[in-house]
């Protein structure tokens, strides 16, 4: 996943309130960065299909690719 996408990710599962779902949060994070409804249609299509792959949540998918991120910068 780009490191933009990344950033957009980790905000989202920083900022996510107690019942609300990662898609919604998403959502959220990608509005208050101004972006375009295609950014929240690529990272939640992308943790999808990663999820699919691996039969695993979306949300666990989210949270191994921002940690792979930060143990990796």
């Amino acid at each position: 996943m780009e490191p933009a996408l990344l950033d957009i990710l980790r905000e989202a599962l920083a900022t996510r309130q107690r019942k609300e779902t990662l898609e919604r949060a998403i959502g959220k994070a990608v509005r208050r960065n101004n972006l375009d409804f295609g950014v929240y249609v690529k990272i939640t299509s992308e943790l999808r299909e990663l999820s699919k792959k691996g039969q695993v949540d979306p949300e666990d998918i989210a949270k191994s690719l921002v940690s792979k991120n930060e143990k990796s910068s």
